[in-house]
């Protein structure tokens, strides 16, 4: 006897619509997440491109809801981080940290991704010091001051535009040479006087002692030093994979390799969301991915009866 039909590992919108729909079969299904659930769609301040909402949602909001309404149908979550997968005969085991563990009929992975680090000197070091990752939770603390939005992307774009109500001037700096954001982002970029934008260069070093006070670029053969008093990095996404190695098939971006049904090639594991191979990283294209992945864990379930 399994202790449960279904785990899901990530608490994310491919985690939770996969929750909502396994509950609503009345399937026992455990949800467990080291965060709140709800994933990182919590940090975003206005999601425009969600279905259904003319003026846009607020990012908390909309997993606030996600989260009622699986619970609704009986889903449980567990504040827990996933250490280890281990694969047997007729059972499959998550192992998470503080010794907790659990059996499994299907593993549902949904642990959606994490931001890349740009990988350069004074970045880890300076970190909750004046670099961090995210405007609407941290950008209060640099108002009226100057700040460095660090990616060219959607993501990047929008946390410049949100830091620019803030700080007195927002640096947006993108190592391609084009921005690669939405059209209208880059619109609303170009409107806003209070930002510039910076393509073709790169972030070499953050410097400081007890907290951010520059950072140095490189242009071409142009290098430059820019005072500074915060550094946001948003340069994209990494999957969080890395204890699925030899477990699952990965890409070479370590995202989990999956068929249509999201379905990897070891039986009873399957993967939704940003976490699959192909994710192009969208709220919208997680649900979908989520409520696939319940379908089939249902059918197998019904299968074997």
């Amino acid at each position: 006897m399994f202790d449960w039909d279904v785990v899901i590992i990530g608490g994310g919108p491919a985690g939770l619509t996969a929750g909502l729909y396994l509950s609503r079969a009345n399937r026992r299904t455990l949800l467990l997440d080291k965060d709140t659930p709800g994933g990182y769609i919590r940090n975003i301040e206005l999601i425009e491109n969600y279905p259904g909402f003319a003026g846009g949602v607020a990012g908390a909001q909309l997993a606030s809801e996600m989260v009622k309404q699986a619970g609704k149908y009986g889903l449980t979550t567990e504040p827990a981080e996933v250490t280890g997968i281990e694969l047997f005969s007729g059972t499959r085991y998550v192992g998470c940290s503080r010794g907790q563990g659990f059996t499994t009929n299907i593993i549902i992975f949904t642990g959606g991704s994490k931001n890349k680090k740009l990988g350069v000197p004074g970045e880890a070091e300076l970190a909750g010091k004046g670099v961090f990752e995210c405007a609407f939770c941290d950008g209060g603390h640099y108002a009226g001051q100057v700040v460095a939005v660090c990616g060219g992307g959607d993501a990047g774009v929008t946390e410049a535009l949100y830091m620019a109500r803030i700080a007195s001037k927002v640096i947006l700096i993108e190592a391609m040479p084009k921005l690669t954001a939405t059209a209208v982002l880059c619109d609303r970029l170009k409107a806003d006087p209070k930002i510039e934008v910076r393509c073709g260069t790169r972030v070499e070093a953050i410097t400081g002692k007890e907290k951010v006070e520059s950072i140095e670029l490189v242009a071409g053969k142009k290098k430059e030093s820019l005072k500074v008093d915060g550094v946001l990095v948003h340069i994209g996404l990494e999957p969080n994979t890395s204890y699925l190695e030899g477990i699952v098939p990965l890409d070479k971006q370590g995202q989990i390799i999956v068929n249509e049904r999201m379905e990897t090639e070891v039986p009873y594991l399957l993967a939704a969301g940003d976490i699959r191979s192909g994710s192009p990283r969208q709220v919208v294209t997680a649900v979908g991915d989520g409520a696939i992945a319940a379908i089939t864990a249902q059918r197998i379930l019904q299968e074997e009866g």
